[in-house]
């Protein structure tokens, strides 16, 4: 995939976003941070953190500010641009994932 990545890079000299979501002790560790880093060494991108929201049937649960930072500071010194996506629609279950099992739920 990474490959392909590249490739579409020197086709179109388009720089590539890469959406990486954040599970709390899953995939938000410093060397989780360090191995993306190396896989997108050498590639123009941007890589874009989404901390993951709450969804009632899923285990996971979002990692908190100071990982997420810690995160972005790695990919940053590795000079990889990378933003922290804002949130909102939580309050209301209206965020990434949670708006899905409202509409699911009202079906029934």
């Amino acid at each position: 995939m990474i490959a392909a990545c590249k490739d579409y890079y020197e086709q179109t000299k388009r720089r590539l976003t890469f959406e990486y979501s954040l599970a709390a002790g899953v995939n938000d560790s410093s060397a989780e941070a360090e191995e993306l880093a190396t896989l997108l060494r050498g590639i123009n991108c941007h890589v874009n953190l989404i901390p993951m929201n709450p969804v009632r049937e899923r285990k996971y649960v979002q990692s908190d500010k100071v990982n997420v930072a810690k995160f972005q500071n790695k990919l940053e010194k590795y000079r990889i641009n990378v933003t922290i996506r804002r949130e909102m629609g939580r309050d209301i279950d209206g965020a990434c994932g949670q708006l899905r099992n409202r509409l699911r739920e009202s079906k029934k």
